[in-house]
């Protein structure tokens, strides 16, 4: 019996549609990515913003650690916490307050030892995890960003090798154009003077997601199934309390902070943890920021009287090593410096703009080609500017109302795309939700000046006000060149046609 099958217009069509579907779907992915990686740069700023304060001092006396110590555990005793270590986030540049974490509580510290309210950096911690995993659970989440950046590493390097006259072309920006000119000007121009950043960007983000994937191959390969195994490739042994250790004094943080003054008096030290503290057998942990170096950090292990155990050579292990732990900061611009961070947000915005163009070129062949997708454009111009958005208005519900700002962004991202399946044209959506954005984004420093006053207009918050107010700026002038644009296309239709306005 012979069988055979031949697809129908409407069966392609459908499939057709599907595919395009499907693309817009990872385009869209890709995009919030990118959106959440801009912003995510400043990650150490936003946390400092949403609860601003000018308890800020790089200077901590030792006693003050022990103070510290005696007060938290105690507290940690009354709400029954996880009493098996005690960490303080050491202020340093990026982070110039003194935190101190036992369990799941959380508070900051003032100068006499003392705590003071708890740390919430929960619409931070939703900006990057949405970068980091999509919002997802973190074992899915991160593989499916490791994929997207496989992705987009591909698109990169696919687009470089489809441009014969790269070099030609490189300072070619036809302005006057058509849309599609303009657009595909905009986008080759973007992929060609930033394509180190976008391949740097996209290569570390795909090894970052899929190292999860590396880990649980290499323990399924070696070690039976146990990820902890891999771990101590990379890292030292975790001490193991021994049942019913008896209780003994806190380590002694001047010498520990004495001794770290002589062995690495260059690195900035970033967090000091202390497993089991007030037990038999505590051991204090040191990590530290090591200058002109990549890598995250180095760690180092104390005895409780402040003798060093041994130094766990995150900065000077393998090769292998190095490049592992050096992704990380290369990714997200955590290095050199507050400039380095602006030239990363810069570049960024230019990758947001080199995912939207290029898909903007694919729907203006489209209609060139006499087969517009007007409903896909419709929602993926509501998303270009949905995304950013949500955003912005979830840092406002969550400043005004603490709202879930996860919850927020993907419910008003999802309503947003569900509508302009249905409703409205392109140009309205595209510059309805321009506006929106503007306004979310005013909204964000207008809500953070009433709640902290004269504290909103220092250091770090003074940083990611201004970045909000950039942000509006910069959208009212693309609205300002649309308008304009659009009355120069009215200007000459008219002349072209005296009667056409009538």
């Amino acid at each position: 019996m012979k069988f055979s099958f031949k697809p129908t217009p409407g069966f392609v069509r459908d499939m057709t549609d599907g595919h395009s579907v499907l693309g817009l779907a990872v385009s869209t992915l890709l995009y919030i990515v990118c959106v959440s990686g801009t912003l995510a740069v400043f990650y150490n700023e936003f946390e400092r913003w949403e609860q601003a304060s000018e308890l800020e001092n790089l200077n901590v006396e030792a006693s003050v650690y022990r103070t510290a110590t005696e007060n938290a555990i105690a507290l940690a005793k009354q709400e029954k916490e996880d009493l098996d270590s005690i960490t303080f986030t050491i202020p340093n540049q990026d982070k110039p307050r003194l935190m101190v974490e036992v369990g799941d509580m959380e508070r900051y510290v003032a100068e006499d030892g003392s705590l003071l309210g708890k740390v919430e950096h929960e619409w931070t911690h939703f900006l990057a995890y949405l970068h980091y995993a999509l919002n997802l659970p973190v074992g899915y989440g991160v593989i499916l960003v490791g994929l997207i950046g496989m992705v987009m590493s591909a698109l990169i390097v696919s687009g470089l090798l489809a441009h014969p006259k790269i070099i030609k072309d490189a300072f070619s920006f036809r302005l006057s154009g058509s849309k599609r000119l303009q657009q595909v000007d905009l986008h080759n121009r973007l992929g060609v003077w930033a394509s180190p950043f976008h391949l740097a960007i996209a290569i570390t983000g795909a090894f970052i997601g899929l190292s999860q994937v590396a880990a649980f191959a290499i323990a399924g390969v070696f070690f039976e199934g146990d990820t902890e195994k891999v771990e101590h490739m990379l890292y030292a042994d975790h001490p193991v309390m021994e049942e019913n250790a008896p209780e003994v004094d806190y380590p002694d943080y001047a010498a520990i902070l004495a001794t770290m003054d002589r062995i690495a008096p260059e690195e900035e030290r970033t967090r000091l943890e202390v497993a089991f503290p007030g037990r038999e057998g505590q051991v204090v942990e040191v990590w530290t920021r090591v200058p002109e170096r990549l890598v995250w950090g180095e760690r180092y292990h104390f005895n409780p009287d402040g003798s060093l155990i041994e130094k766990e050579g995150w900065s000077e292990g393998d090769a292998a090593k190095q490049v592992y732990l050096s992704t990380y900061r290369l990714h997200f611009g955590h290095f050199s410096g507050f400039p380095v961070k602006i030239a990363y947000f810069l570049l960024g915005v230019g990758m947001c703009l080199l995912v939207v163009s290029g898909i903007n070129i694919w729907f203006v062949r489209k209609r060139q080609r006499g087969n517009p997708a007007v409903r896909l454009e419709r929602v993926w111009m509501a998303q270009v500017w949905g995304v950013p958005f949500a955003i912005a208005l979830s840092a406002v519900t969550y400043l005004a109302f603490k709202l879930n700002a996860a919850q927020v962004f993907w419910l008003v991202t999802l309503a947003l795309s569900v509508a302009a399946a249905f409703m409205g044209t392109v140009a309205k959506w595209s510059m309805s939700l321009r506006i929106a954005t503007i306004i979310a984004c005013v909204g964000a420093v207008v809500v953070h000046v009433a709640q902290f006053g004269e504290d909103s207009f220092v250091r770090a918050s003074l940083v990611v006000n201004v970045v909000w107010l950039l942000i509006a700026a910069g959208i009212a002038a693309s609205c300002l060149y649309s308008r304009a644009r659009q009355s120069d296309s009215e200007t000459v239709s008219a002349g072209a046609n005296p009667l056409g306005s009538s």
